[in-house]
This record gives C-alpha cells, sequence and structure tokens, in this order.
C-alpha cells in the first residue's frame, strides 16, 4: 500500500509512545490506520515485532499484533502459546483499557484457537490472568467475563473462574470498558450454571436473580432462560420460589409469566412437598425440561425434596425405623426404596445436613436422631461471622462511594429537577389534575396488557440470538 510506514519506522513509532496519554493521542490513530496485513505477516528477513516489543512496556501495541497472530494462526502452537503467556502475565492493564475492542477480539482469537485444537481448556487460565490485568478493580465487569465463563462450562473447567465470579460485581461501566446490556445477562446467566453445576445453589440462584431482574424496557430471551434456571435452583435451595425483587421490570415479568408456565406449575406443586403431586408434575413437563435442557435440574429437585422431607422428620421424631421413614416421604411403593433412603440418610449425616445415627441391631434398621452438637462458639463461627461483617463494611462503603458519585453527576440533577418539577403541578393544581393524571397512569398500565404477546414475540425475535449462546450438555453439568 504507497505511503505505508516501513517496518523500522512503525516499532520507532511504537517505541516513543509508552505512556497512556501518547498512547490515546497519537499511536492509537497510528496503528488504526495501518493495514491488517503489517500486524499479521511476519516480515521477511526481519526480527519478529513480538520479539522486538516488549509486552509490559509496550502492552498496548504488542496487543494489536497478537490479536492478528492469534486470528492468523489455525490452532495453538507452542511458540505462539508463550507470546500469549508472556502478554498476559505482564502487560500493563492502563494500556489494555484504552484498547478494549482489541483486548476482547484478543481473547475471541485466543477461545478460537483453543477450541480449533479441541482443547477449550487451554484457553481458560489465560483468559482468567487476562481479565485481572484488565479490571480496574476486582469487582469490574469486562467484556471477557462472559466468555470465559462460556469457555469454563464447555471445557467444565471451573477452578481458574471461581477466584473471579466469587468477587461480586460492584462496577459495571461501559464508557470505560466497552460492555453492554448483553455482557451483563450472558455473564450472570453463565455464572449461574456454573455455581449449579457446582452444587452451590445459593450462588446460582443470586446471578440468575440479577440476570432477569436487570433493567429493561423490554424482555430479554436471556432473561428467560434465566428464570426458568432461577425457578429449579430456588427450589433446590429454599424449597419454593421467592418472589422477585420490586425492581424487575414489568414488560419482564409479563414476558415470564407468558413463557414460563410449566415451571411456575411445577414450582407451585414443589412446594405442597407431596412426593406423587411432584412426580406426576415432572412427567407432565418433561418435553418442556428436555428441549431447555433443564431436565437434570429438575431431576435433583426431586433427590432435594426427599432430603428437606428427612429433615422435617428430624423436629418431630426421635427415632424411626427406616421403613416408616421411606414410607412417610413418599418412597414406600418404590421398588429398593428403603435401600435408597438410607443411602440418602448417610449422605445427610456425611455433610452435616442431619446429625443422627443408623442402627442394625432392628431388622431394616432404625435411625435415631441427635441434636446439632455444635454451640456455635468455636473460633471457626467467629471468624466466619467476622469475614461477613468485614463484607458488609466493604459492601457499605462501596454504596457510599457509588451515591456520592451518582449525586455529583450533571444528568442525576437533571433528572431530579425534572422529576420534582411535576409534583410542583399537582400541588398547585389540586385533585382534578391528580386524578388526570392518576388516569393517564391507568391507561398507561391497561395499553401495555392489551396484548402482551405481539410485544413478547416481538422482543423474542430480535433476542433470539442470545439462546445460541448457551453451552451445550446442560443436563450432563447439572446432574453431575
Amino acid at each position: 500500500m504507497a505511503g505505508e510506514p516501513s517496518f523500522d519506522e512503525i516499532i520507532s513509532k511504537i517505541q516513543s509512545c509508552s505512556d497512556p496519554t501518547s498512547i490515546a493521542k497519537t499511536l492509537a490513530s497510528f496503528l488504526n490506520n495501518l493495514n491488517e496485513n503489517v500486524f499479521s505477516a511476519r516480515p521477511h528477513g526481519q526480527i519478529d515485532p513480538l520479539d522486538t516489543l516488549s509486552p509490559a512496556i509496550h502492552s498496548f501495541a504488542y496487543l494489536y499484533f497478537l490479536v492478528y497472530r492469534c486470528k492468523a494462526s489455525h490452532g495453538f502452537h507452542p511458540a505462539l502459546l508463550e507470546k500469549v503467556w508472556a502478554f498476559v502475565t505482564t502487560c500493563d492493564g492502563e494500556q489494555v483499557r484504552l484498547a478494549s475492542d482489541k483486548a476482547l477480539s484478543f481473547a475471541e482469537a485466543l477461545v478460537k484457537m483453543a477450541t480449533e485444537s479441541f482443547q477449550p481448556i487451554i484457553a481458560i487460565r489465560p483468559l482468567a490472568v487476562f481479565i485481572r490485568r484488565l479490571q480496574a478493580s476486582p469487582g469490574q465487569l469486562t467484556m471477557i467475563h462472559p466468555l470465559l465463563a462460556k469457555t469454563c462450562l464447555l471445557a467444565q473447567s471451573f477452578k481458574d473462574i471461581i477466584p473471579i465470579i466469587d468477587n461480586d460485581i460492584s462496577d459495571v461501566d461501559p464508557q470505560h470498558t466497552k460492555i453492554n446490556y448483553k455482557d451483563f445477562l450472558l455473564y450472570h446467566y453463565y455464572g449461574g450454571m456454573i455455581y449449579a453445576y457446582l452444587k452451590k445453589f445459593d450462588r446460582a440462584v443470586e446471578f440468575f436473580k440479577l440476570a432477569v431482574s436487570a433493567p429493561a424496557e423490554v424482555a430479554s430471551a436471556i432473561q428467560i432462560e434465566a428464570y426458568k434456571k432461577y425457578v429449579l435452583t430456588s427450589l433446590l435451595h429454599y424449597g419454593k420460589v421467592p418472589v422477585l425483587p420490586k425492581y424487575t421490570a414489568n414488560p419482564v415479568q409479563r414476558c415470564l409469566k407468558a413463557h414460563c408456565g410449566p415451571y411456575a406449575e411445577f414450582a407451585s406443586a414443589y412446594e405442597k412437598k407431596t412426593n406423587n403431586v411432584i412426580k406426576t408434575e415432572l412427567e407432565k413437563i418433561k418435553p418442556i425440561l428436555i428441549r431447555d435442557k433443564n431436565y437434570g435440574l429438575a431431576k435433583q429437585c426431586m433427590e432435594a425434596l426427599h432430603r428437606r422431607n428427612i429433615q422435617d422428620l428430624t423436629r418431630t421424631y426421635l427415632t424411626l425405623s427406616i421403613e416408616d421413614i421411606t414410607s412417610l416421604i413418599g418412597l414406600g411403593s418404590e421398588p429398593e426404596g428403603a435401600s435408597r433412603v438410607e443411602g440418602i440418610i448417610v449422605k445427610m449425616i456425611e455433610s452435616g445436613a442431619i446429625f443422627a445415627t443408623i442402627s442394625h441391631e432392628h431388622a431394616g434398621g432404625m435411625v435415631s436422631f441427635l441434636d446439632d452438637p455444635n454451640q456455635h462458639n468455636s473460633t471457626t463461627t467467629t471468624d466466619m461471622i467476622n469475614a461477613q461483617i468485614q463484607k458488609a463494611t466493604v459492601i457499605t462503603s462501596s454504596l457510599v462511594a457509588m451515591d456520592q458519585t451518582i449525586s455529583s453527576m450533571p444528568a442525576y440533577f437533571n433528572k431530579k429537577a425534572s422529576s420534582n418539577k411535576p409534583k410542583r403541578q399537582r400541588l398547585t393544581s389540586g385533585s382534578h389534575e391528580r386524578n388526570t393524571h392518576r388516569g393517564r397512569g391507568d391507561e398507561g398500565e391497561t395499553a401495555g396488557q392489551v396484548n402482551p404477546e405481539e410485544e413478547l414475540d416481538a422482543d423474542l425475535k430480535e433476542s433470539r440470538q442470545a439462546e445460541n449462546e448457551q453451552p451445550e450438555k446442560l443436563d450432563d453439568l447439572s446432574e453431575k
């Protein structure tokens, strides 16, 4: 291409710009105007720019070269993997944040290379390290979070992502991180699936709830899928489905009622704790659960029901035969029911869910329920309480800082001023305007409910591609 600078000129320009100010002002536009071949091709007879540049000092430009090199590669090569690892472990986060689009392209190229090598697990650790470099704080959400979560699900490897998703998100900054609404939904959707796989259902419920209750003018297909899993994981953890937060958008709530009816019916049956009723409902919606790839979670709900019913018995009885327990929890008519119940009780004792002993001196076996021996005065309990207090203190400080930041924004003052204006008018106009205003509000609600299916279907058509981003083999994940 005519006027294209030479390799030496490009390297010289890069090496002269290593501070964020000069990068933002001059280097970014310079690199963006270069032909892509400059970055992807290794100069004939010249030193590789990835060997010339420092990933720690020239992180911004190094990322450009690395992105195109990864895109051009088919599968992982040891030499390229070394460059990738050197970059993610030493790069300057401040420089990389100036090229957020390239950072995402790099992460996507990394996953593509790993997938083409049939080893998606190879991309996980570099992505996890890169996220920490990219984050301005541990609670900041980046565009790479959902990509890492999805890759971990596909590879069924979660060791590297757990420290990341265990940090609650407190910084969502689209202006600087370039994340969008879909990134937020997908991260919490995939994160909830990871916690469900690990049987940490309390965290799974929280993640799915964050996806469902995210601010929205129309419902997303991701929110619908998240709600289905929210119902099932809530049943697993609480034995019932908590009401969604009041701030959940009305269009979303209407959409959930229209598209998640079978899940609501299953939850209603489940809360009755009657084994036969629940089994009938489960069999009734089995095709829907299989279609949604939620059948594995639903089957776990049945196992959880048996455990919950056994826990209820400990509050009423001191001693019961295994045969009686089998009958009381609704498994008396099942073949090998007593043997199955004994296995459940043994696992519950081992996990500390109940305190009991099993004796086989009598035919069929007897179970004696005991009081909790933990007096909650150990150093472990004290440490746990102190950790929770510290966590609450950090959250409070974060909320205060966020409140101060929002309160000082011009947009906040403008919105507050505009919201106060109608109130003054109503005070001076008397009850007639108040009634008129209320009438308009009622009409608005009615209008929004006249034909919700049209709104829901239109939104689902726009959002349907999000469903295609769900990882496969969800049943396998949830049953393990």
